[in-house]
């Protein structure tokens, strides 16, 4: 399985960020906090489900059994 490509959704985002003009202008287009974007781009959070659907990704999780015989 690949990693999650977390900074090169980053780049993505700030890529997205200057050809919206700017963290209040993507913001106001997608409905994602200011605050939130300014926060991923600094490193200083992780980044959320909103943002990363936002820039096209779709989140899919994947389950494994925990134990054992669990599979059917």
């Amino acid at each position: 399985m690949t990693p999650f490509p977390i900074e090169e959704i980053r780049a993505r985002l700030a890529d997205a960020v200057q050809m919206a003009g700017g963290q209040s202008a993507w913001s106001r287009k997608t409905g994602i906090h200011r605050t939130t974007v300014s926060e991923v781009l600094s490193h200083k959070r992780d980044i959320p489900e909103s943002i990363i659907n936002a820039l096209g990704y779709i989140v899919r999780p994947m389950c494994v059994p925990a134990r054992k015989g669990m599979n059917r």
